[in-house]
């Protein structure tokens, strides 16, 4: 184990570094407003999550929690943000898998995420899929992998800018897809609703409401089984396709350095939070899959995908 992660794995273990003279502060937390940094826009997929674990964490910890949205440079605006901020217990961090993808894929970040920044709980993940202009001549995976082998280069597939999903799908799938990268989902299927393109890879939560609509054709979802949001959607393994992108999931940090009874408290709350009934039924709807979990098990599964996205980084290279 190097120096970092060794570092990291005493922060999880002790909680934190316990600051001089705070015992007394640590009682009373939180007693003031905490700052929730989002590394999204308001209104997306990503934003609306958080608006709603915010609602359950201001009630489990007494003390309103005000989202800080700090968009850019696929989320390392937010995540420096948060990592450079006191280590006080009333900055947190709604930190996403791009944590582990980034040091790999870029753009990389400024900080040591196993460094700079300390573990709370899972709180979510959203399955990519991909969606179709009802006009194009594929019903699911399968038949999309087909189409694409039979025109290779010339099915187009919009994204926001998610170029290691396509590069994955592509290689895994065997095929040519042609990559139309823009700022946001929700262009991105704009565009594919009007013609402009034949696919659209983005969060379920995104794409969901134009498929209930007509809008879009669900081809396949990226994942092993089918969302309980949209039911009759397919997954990509039904189509014959076991190489697919990973689903996206959602966490809360802090600043390495938070005091350990903070980090409890912390902890506590947000599994609390991310478990509540009115919560994980919204949500569901929506196509997002609560997943609350220790700062232990948050810790394994950022160091898991971090060497995953390593070893992929070297494969898709």
């Amino acid at each position: 184990m190097d120096g970092r992660r060794r570092r990291f794995a005493h922060a999880v273990a002790a909680g934190g570094l316990v600051l001089a003279g705070g015992a007394g502060a640590q009682s009373d937390y939180p007693n003031r407003p905490i700052r929730m940094i989002v590394p999204y826009p308001p209104g997306g997929s990503t934003d609306i999550l958080a608006r709603g674990f915010v609602e359950q964490l201001s009630r489990q910890l007494g003390q309103p929690v005000v989202i800080d949205n700090r968009p850019g440079a696929s989320t390392n605006i937010g995540t420096e943000a948060a990592a450079r901020s006191a280590p006080d217990g009333y900055t947190v961090y709604f930190g996403t898998s791009g944590l582990a993808a980034n040091p790999h894929f870029g753009p990389v970040p400024a900080i040591d995420v196993f460094r700079d920044l300390a573990p709370v709980g899972m709180i979510a993940s959203m399955s990519f899929m991909v969606a179709a202009h009802p006009a194009l001549p594929a019903q699911d995976g399968g038949s999309l992998v087909a189409l694409a082998r039979s025109r290779p280069g010339k099915v187009t597939i919009a994204s926001a800018s998610l170029e290691t999903q396509v590069i994955t799908l592509c290689r895994r799938a065997g095929i040519d897809l042609m990559h139309v990268p823009y700022k946001g989902g929700a262009q991105a299927a704009a565009d594919t609703m009007a013609g402009h393109t034949d696919t659209v890879i983005a969060l379920l939560p995104v794409l969901l409401p134009h498929l209930q609509s007509g809008k879009l054709k669900a081809l396949a979802l990226c994942a092993a089984k089918r969302s309980p949001a949209f039911p009759s959607m397919p997954t990509f393994p039904e189509g014959g396709v076991s190489g697919y992108p990973a689903a996206s999931w959602f966490a809360l940090f802090t600043p390495a350095g938070v005091p350990a009874p903070i980090l409890e408290r912390l902890g506590a709350a947000a599994q609390a939070a991310a478990t509540s009934s009115e919560l994980v039924g919204r949500m569901t709807a929506q196509g997002i899959d609560m997943q609350a979990s220790t700062a232990r098990e948050l810790a394994d599964r950022l160091r898991a995908d971090h060497a995953e996205q390593a070893r992929l980084f070297k494969e898709l290279k």
